[in-house]
């Protein structure tokens, strides 16, 4: 090819790389720039000098019929791409990026996908892929393109290198030739060298992967392509930056005709492109990132040492290392003593001599590291070993850049309101009669809606009347796919909340999801999507069969009313779906307990437990009365589960709407000798749902369960033991405790003549027996 080409072979994110890649340029002074990426983003790439764009930053490509089809291209201040960019910004010389376009990536992930997409052909025409369905759109979808990025793709042809040099592999190598030994113009001469030498010994590398193979020819074809445009547009020279694995490819004199028979008929889809912040976490290769780099900590510092020069002398270098080690650990709770600092720098400079390093690499840091400042002991180490070698940092974007409509309006938000996103998880308290906590805790609300799920509530405190919200907040790059995914509902954060909860109530035909929708609308201070969502659930529960979803849907509509929110809310239009479906609960439960396999059974018993106690909070005696006699008649039904019978039976005994000598009655005719052990177990497991604290204070329900043990006999009792012990076992520890006091109490019997509170000899002798049916001899589950 034409001499007047540069071709600049890197490893992504690589700060030695970078270094370099700044000496080449002003020593080369190209005309035009050429970086590999897609070209859907040139028009960004002046936005990257803005003041505040600060990296880790990424382009992303989305689809715009369906934005889960994404690219991302990550840069950190290291990357020798985005260094490229800001010198030809400062330079003011032309730079565009020349690899694949993402149209046509993306069309082509899209038919691997088996997605109904438009696409548009090699003549520009539009068409559409008639298929008939494929999988739901994810984050899963909206992944990295790793090979994308990788130059050495998924196995290291490096290692072949690194075993001849004496390295345990091709990780170790690079990074000890190229990324730290700072910036060198004679790097990337070496570089094409080893490159073409490899891909001589390995001519077909994908010869197991015929469509990993063609993709990448394609992209190198596509870069030949854009190569020769730029030098045929300019007299002077032309620089490219690449990854190294590339460099023979593009320097391969391949005919035009060939190329682009190559790239003809591909199809292509309509994308956006836009600048998103990035996070170390996603920067390294653990997070999955083909090209991501073992250690962004390490190689930022490398790169702050470097100063875009050349390396500090090794003293310098190991100093500031160990300085943000012992501030880490000062950080984390652990001593961290400037002597122990400069003993841990000392230490690496030896360590390396002794290992034939010029400088201290990550290896013999954290020997030093270990040895001097946490004196032999990995667990202070462990502590901040992630946010050293990791590193916390998430990018920020400048104000003057476009973004997508949701994520400008989510940047409004987090400006006022100074949430500031964060890449590890930190928890916040949120006082909702502040109007500031009360605006955080919206936001957080309406963005889960549109399953944007920055923030995780892990306590609502509003249960319990007290308005405190607790949320863990933790910001991942692929939630900016799911702003451009829920762009077709609204293009604020609240207009598409509110669509969206509309639109998933149109959907849903379960009670209990319609119930959730219609809580989280409040929740979200949404009260016009709230009273759609509203009357949505008020016509499911009139035809809905499924009582056990209709009870779930009680109670967090119920706690709204019962506790309020400190948001506005239609409280008549709440309160007459209660109503509604109190009303349906109370004319169906019966008939829904009746011949249930053990699952269903199960199911709805919780559900029961959740709407009894929903209706005491409610505090409407019509409702509650309707109920009570539904439990009556559960309790006295021959085809109720035993599980259900139990439960019933307990909860009218509690409430006092039986007779002592009703209950006794019907809790010995579910326990006689002729019911089955299991039937047995089950009556008891209900019956005994709760009844620790009560027993312990109700002498006649205690005496119940306390004669009925005591009327069987030696084979009867070894039979149903084992029904015991389970029916208990679902009784804590505490509530254990309580019932042997209960029994142990004077009311429970004394040996005559005993002194009051003496255990009786019977039940000194029965104590140990007890104690094993409760659980409390070591041996049970408390």
């Amino acid at each position: 090819m034409d001499t007047r080409l540069h071709l600049l072979g890197i490893r992504h994110h690589g700060p030695g790389s970078a270094a370099s890649v700044l000496q080449a340029l002003d020593l080369i002074d190209p005309d035009i720039v050429l970086i590999e990426g897609v070209p859907e983003a040139d028009d960004l790439i002046h936005y990257a000098a803005l003041p505040g764009m600060q990296p880790p930053l990424a382009l992303l490509v989305h689809g715009v019929e369906d934005p889960s089809l994404a690219i991302f291209l990550p840069y950190a201040e290291f990357s020798p791409e985005w260094q490229a960019m800001l010198w030809a910004i400062r330079k003011q010389r032309p730079v565009r990026f020349i690899d694949l376009p993402a149209a046509v990536s993306l069309a082509l992930l899209a038919q691997e996908r088996d997605f109904v997409l438009p696409v548009t052909d090699a003549d520009g025409l539009e068409s559409t892929d008639t298929e008939t369905s494929g999988p739901e759109t994810s984050a899963d979808a909206a992944r990295p393109d790793d090979d994308h990025f990788s130059p050495t793709g998924p196995v290291d042809p490096l290692d072949r290198l690194a075993e001849l040099t004496g390295y345990p592999d091709g990780e170790s190598w690079w990074n000890a030739l190229v990324e730290t030994r700072g910036a060198s113009t004679e790097l990337f001469r070496s570089i094409e060298d080893a490159m073409t030498a490899l891909r001589g010994a390995e001519p077909d590398r994908f010869a197991d992967d015929p469509a990993r193979r063609l993709r990448e020819e394609r992209r190198e074809a596509q870069m030949r392509l854009a190569i020769r445009d730029a030098l045929k547009q300019s007299p002077g020279s032309v620089a490219v930056i690449c990854g190294a694995w590339h460099v023979p490819a593009l320097r391969q004199p391949v005919p035009v005709t060939t190329d682009k028979a190559v790239l003809r008929d591909l199809p292509r889809i309509k994308v956006n492109a836009t600048w998103i912040p990035w996070t170390d976490e996603r920067l390294a290769a653990q997070s999955g990132y083909g090209a991501g780099v073992i250690s962004p900590g390490w190689y930022r510092h490398l790169w702050t040492t470097y100063g875009g020069t050349g390396l500090a002398s090794a003293e310098a270098f190991a100093a500031g290392w160990q300085t943000k080690v012992a501030q880490a650990l000062r950080d984390a709770g652990h001593s961290g003593a400037t002597a122990s600092a400069i003993d841990a720098a000392r230490l690496s400079i030896s360590l390396a001599a002794l290992r034939g390093h010029a400088t201290p690499g990550l290896d013999e840091m954290r020997d030093a590291t270990l040895a001097a400042l946490c004196h032999g002991d990995e667990i202070p180490y462990r502590l901040v070993e992630r946010r050293l070698f990791i590193g916390e940092s998430i990018g920020s974007i400048d104000e003057s850049t476009p973004q997508m409509p949701l994520a400008a309006d989510l940047a409004r938000w987090q400006k006022r309101l100074r949430l500031k996103p964060q890449a590890l998880g930190e928890q916040i308290s949120l006082d909702l009669r502040s109007e500031a906590g009360l605006q955080k805790s919206t936001l957080l609300h309406r963005l889960l809606i549109i399953a944007v799920p920055w923030g995780v509530l892990v306590d609502a405190g509003r249960q319990r009347g007290t308005f405190r919200e607790v949320w863990t907040l933790s910001w991942a790059p692929e939630l900016s796919v799911k702003l451009a995914e829920a762009l077709v509902f609204g293009v604020t954060i609240e207009q598409a909340a509110a669509n969206r909860s509309v639109a998933l109530a149109k959907e849903r035909r379960s009670v209990g999801e319609l119930a959730g929708i219609v809580r989280q609308c409040l929740l979200a201070d949404l009260p016009e999507a709230a009273e759609l969502c509203i009357g949505a659930l008020q016509a499911a529960a009139v035809n809905a069969g499924d009582i056990a979803g209709l009870m779930q849907a009680v109670p967090p509509l119920v706690s709204v009313l019962r506790y309020g929110t400190a948001r506005p809310y239609p409280e008549s239009e709440l309160r007459a779906l209660v109503s509604a479906l109190c009303v349906e609960v109370n004319a169906g439960l019966f008939g829904a307990t009746q011949n249930l396999a053990d699952d269903a059974a199960r199911n709805i018993h919780a559900a029961i437990r959740a709407y009894d106690e929903a209706l005491q909070l409610l505090g409407d005696s019509l409702f509650t009365e309707a109920f009570l006699l539904e439990l009556e008649r559960i309790a006295h039904g021959a085809s109720t589960v035993a599980l259900l019978a139990g439960f019933a039976l307990r909860r009218l005994h509690d409430r006092g709407a039986l007779t002592g000598g009703m209950t006794a009655s019907l809790f010995s005719r579910r326990l006689s000798p002729s019911v089955p052990p299991k039937e047995c177990a089950d009556f008891l497991e209900g019956f005994l749902d709760g009844a620790a604290q009560i027993m312990a204070q109700d002498r006649t329900l205690l005496g119940l369960v306390d004669e009925w043990l005591m009327a069987q006999d030696e084979a009867a009792f070894v039979e149903i033991l084992p029904m015991l012990r389970r029916s208990f076992s679902s009784v804590e520890a505490a509530g254990r405790r309580l019932l042997l006091q209960a029994l142990d109490a004077p009311a429970a019997g004394t040996a005559k003549g005993a002194p009051e509170g003496a255990l009786s000899p019977v039940f000194d002798e029965a104590l140990p027996l007890l104690l094993t049916i409760l659980g409390l001899d070591g041996k049970g589950p408390a």
